[in-house]
C-alpha cells in the first residue's frame, strides 16, 4: 500500500482506494474540483457527448474537454478505475480518436458549458476555429498506473495519466498526479550526447534555465523519473552534466528538452 507522508504535521496519508471504495463518478468529481491546479493552462469542462467512430458508426461519451486557454488546441478525456479491462479502454479511445465531432453541434455545446461551469462567454467563431484546426489529443486519466495500459495506448497515441487519491485519519487528502498531461510548451531545444562523455550531452539553441537550484542543478523529468543535471557553458557551447553515476539517456536516440510555462523541465524522444 503506498502512503505519504506530511513531515510538517508527522501525517500519514494512506492510498484511497485501499482504505476504501470510490465509483468512477467520484473519481471524475475530484479531477474536476482540482482541475484549475492540475491544469493551469486550460479550461476543463464536462463534455458528456455522443461522439460516434468514422470508421465503425459505434457511439461512445467522452468525460471531459480540456481545451488551452488561448483556444488553440483541445483535448478528449475518458477518466478510467484501473480495474476496468484494457480492452475497454481501448475500444473507448479508438472511437475518440476516429471521432466525428459534430461541429455545430459541439460549438454550440462547449459555449454552453463555459458560461455554466466558467461564466465565461466564448463567440462561436472562435470554438469553430478550434474544432476546425484539428483533432483533438485524447488523454485517458486512471487513478492507477498499469503498464500494460501505457504501452497499449501509447500504440494508439493516446496520453496516459495517473491520479492518484491520498487521505489521512482525519479526513484530509491530497492528490498525486504523474505520466503524460497536457502541458503549454515555453521553449525547447534539440540534445546530442558527447562524442566520449558518456554523462554529457549538449543543448543545441538558444535554451534558458529559469530555476536552478542553490548548488547549481536542475531536475529535468525523464519518462517519470526526476533526473538531476548541471547545465554550464564553454567555448560558446551549452551544457548538460548527469549528476549520477549512468546517463539514463540512450545515446542510439535524440531528444528534445522542453520547458513549459510552469517552469517544468522534461525529455522527449525525438
Amino acid at each position: 500500500m503506498s502512503r505519504i507522508l506530511n513531515p510538517s504535521t508527522s501525517q500519514w496519508y494512506d492510498e484511497l482506494k485501499a482504505v476504501a471504495y470510490y465509483s468512477e463518478s467520484e473519481l471524475e468529481r475530484w479531477i474536476h474540483q482540482h482541475a484549475k491546479a492540475l491544469f493551469p493552462h486550460h479550461y476543463m469542462i464536462p463534455f458528456k457527448k455522443e461522439v460516434a467512430s468514422k470508421r465503425t458508426a459505434e457511439i461512445k461519451k467522452p468525460d471531459f474537454a480540456l481545451i488551452r486557454r488561448d483556444f488553440s488546441a483541445w483535448v478528449v478525456v475518458e477518466v478510467e478505475l484501473e480495474e476496468h479491462t484494457l480492452d475497454h479502454v481501448l475500444g473507448q479511445t479508438r472511437v475518440f480518436l476516429e471521432g466525428d465531432y459534430n461541429l455545430s453541434e459541439i460549438t454550440q455545446y462547449v459555449r454552453d458549458q463555459f458560461k455554466k461551469f466558467h461564466t465565461k462567454n466564448v463567440t462561436l467563431s472562435k470554438l469553430k476555429n478550434l474544432f476546425e484546426s484539428g483533432s483533438p489529443t485524447v488523454l485517458v486519466i486512471a487513478d492507477e498506473h498499469a503498464e500494460e495500459w501505457k504501452k497499449e495506448l501509447g500504440k494508439l497515441g493516446v496520453e496516459y495519466c495517473i491520479f492518484e487519491i491520498y487521505k489521512n485519519v482525519s479526513g484530509r487528502y491530497v492528490y498525486r498526479i504523474h505520466g503524460d498531461y497536457p502541458t503549454v510548451i515555453a521553449s525547447k531545444a534539440h540534445c546530442r550526447p558527447h562524442k566520449s562523455l558518456p554523462n554529457l550531452i549538449e543543448v543545441i539553441g538558444d535554451f534558458t534555465f529559469t530555476q536552478i537550484s542553490t548548488e547549481g542543478s536542475v531536475g529535468i523529468f525523464y519518462d517519470e523519473l526526476l533526473t538531476k543535471w548541471t547545465p554550464f557553458k564553454e567555448q560558446g557551447k551549452q551544457y548538460l552534466q548527469f549528476v549520477g553515476k549512468s546517463n539514463p539517456l540512450s545515446p542510439n536516440d535524440t531528444y528534445g528538452l522542453i520547458r513549459d510555462k510552469s517552469n517544468k523541465y522534461s525529455f522527449k524522444r525525438s
